[in-house]
């Protein structure tokens, strides 16, 4: 009787929660976050280490196309970074440099812009924190060259 008793108290719980928290490799510590929108939808798949985001980060729109997706160290962007519009074009995409005495992690390299029909909208060349711009329009013609700060 107590078993019936527990499974019809606790079966309507299951499945209603929007987070889930997963232990990986069986260390508390190393934690896969996933959350998912009121539609049932996965929204985001976050790994953690002593609850700073460490690893694979995803995040996805209510429809279930990838919004955008990237790694953590220690708390801060690293590496490869992009991001999608919801019909499943490219929006963004470069590297994050990692420094462990930074604050912030910073963009490096090459960071790419595109409009919704896929086409280059900018570009923006990033050396020693000095950024050269370039600019299109929809056609993916130049329009403008600069440097910024």
């Amino acid at each position: 009787m107590k078993n019936l008793l527990f499974i019809l108290l606790f079966i309507p719980f299951i499945g209603l929660g929007q987070s889930i928290i997963i232990p990986v490799f069986a260390n508390v510590n190393n934690q896969e976050r996933v959350n998912y929108w009121e539609n049932g939808q996965k929204l985001s798949e976050v790994q953690y280490f002593n609850e700073k985001r460490d690893g694979s980060c995803k995040y996805w729109y209510k429809t279930g196309q990838l919004m955008s997706s990237g790694l953590y160290k220690n708390g801060k962007m690293y590496g490869p970074f992009i991001s999608y519009y919801e019909n499943g074009q490219i929006q963004s995409q470069g590297n994050y440099n990692y420094d462990a005495s930074d604050i912030y992690s910073r963009k490096d390299g090459i960071w790419k812009y595109y409009y919704e029909n896929g086409k280059i909208e900018s570009e923006s060349i990033i050396k020693n924190g000095v950024e050269e711009l370039k600019f299109y329009d929809k056609e993916g013609n130049l329009l403008l060259e600069g440097e910024g700060c």
